[in-house]
């Protein structure tokens, strides 16, 4: 039997989260499922945040795909979703197959702050990309 490589739905991965939690202005970092659902988060997140945030997260990426045709690129995947609030930013990037990863970080999006949690972001994913993937889920009782 050969063995499966791990991915995020089989292998926890708080770690990365709390690395990317240590960048300055960082506040907090979730690795969330393409449908929606908290994969790992880092430490000190309310679990109903962070299950909010995935949902939402998830949900933002879904509006990028529909309105992709806007762009003329219709179906595509956006790479990165900002949230621009005032004082602060929220960063959700595609990650692996099935996953993204949303960071929030409290300074504005064009701060040094942002674009260092943007960078750290980016290189975890790129590090980890086959790792931060999530297999398909089937329905209870299949294969």
């Amino acid at each position: 039997m050969t063995e499966q490589q791990p991915t995020a739905d089989t292998v926890n991965m708080t770690w990365v989260l709390n690395r990317l939690k240590e960048e300055r202005g960082v506040l907090h970092a979730i690795l969330l499922s393409s449908d929606g659902l908290v994969l790992a988060a880092s430490d000190g997140l309310d679990n109903d945040v962070a299950e909010r945030t995935a949902a939402n997260s998830s949900g933002a990426f879904s509006i990028g795909r529909s309105i992709s045709e806007f762009a003329e690129t219709e179906g595509a995947t956006p790479r990165k979703i900002i949230i621009d609030l005032p004082d602060s930013c929220i960063l959700v990037f595609g990650a692996g197959h099935r996953t993204a990863v949303a960071v929030s970080v409290a300074a504005e999006m064009t701060s040094k702050e942002a674009v260092v949690a943007s960078a750290a972001t980016i290189k975890a994913i790129n590090g980890l990309r086959p790792s931060l993937s999530a297999r398909e889920r089937t329905a209870y009782g299949t294969s």
